[in-house]
């Protein structure tokens, strides 16, 4: 089996993680929250580069340096949709105060039946999961027993489900069907928090129970 080393970095207004990946043949990005692009950039090894940047959904604070990081390095960006400023939430983001998300490229938009791909040499399954967001998204290293699902769920809870397009009801029947069965030990990564485990979850969190 090959290794992953996972750094984690939390930042922006609302304290969102992104995750970067040192993996068999390069780095790959999960999400990137403000300041991601700087912050990477200090943790990619000499000779390397970010190949992808996976996206578990394109609400503002995930994705405020998605354009910067995809204009550094020619990462090529995978998401349930292509980018728009609806899944943004640029009108929510602009009466809070927050600066309008400079668009980016969506290069593998994979839609709601999900997919597999090789991305830095690591077979992914990215399992739509729509609720949180219309665009909601895991990504699942099988191999590696890790799971990143952004706002998906949490330490204890899951995503909120009052924003344009969410759905409690869709969200925990997502949860509950791509989820659930994977193996207890699996590692969930989230995009506000601390990570956890899904045997955790199953016995804490009030959702899943």
């Amino acid at each position: 089996m090959s290794r992953v080393k996972i750094h984690v970095y939390t930042g922006g207004p609302v304290a969102c993680n992104g995750y970067l990946l040192e993996t068999a043949e390069g780095c790959v990005a999960v999400d990137a929250p403000l300041g991601f692009a700087d912050w990477a950039r200090t943790r990619v090894p000499h000779g390397r580069e970010i190949t992808h940047l996976l996206l578990t959904h394109q609400h503002f604070d995930h994705v405020q340096d998605a354009a910067r990081l995809q204009e550094a390095t020619g990462c090529r960006i995978h998401a349930v949709f292509p980018y728009s400023s609806l899944l943004t939430l640029q009108e929510t983001a602009r009466g809070w105060g927050i600066p309008p998300v400079e668009p980016y490229r969506v290069d593998d938009a994979f839609g709601r039946g999900g997919a597999s791909g090789d991305w830095g040499g690591e077979r992914w399954h990215a399992l739509a999961i729509p609720g949180h967001s219309s665009d909601g998204a895991a990504y699942y290293l099988e191999e590696h027993g890790v799971l990143f699902v952004g706002d998906i769920v949490f330490a204890g809870s899951i995503g909120r489900t009052d924003f344009p397009e969410g759905s409690q009801a869709r969200l925990l029947a997502g949860i509950r069907e791509k989820i659930m069965p994977l193996p207890p030990e699996t590692q969930i990564m989230s995009g506000h928090g601390p990570a956890t485990t899904l045997q955790e979850e199953l016995l804490n969190n009030p959702y899943l129970t």
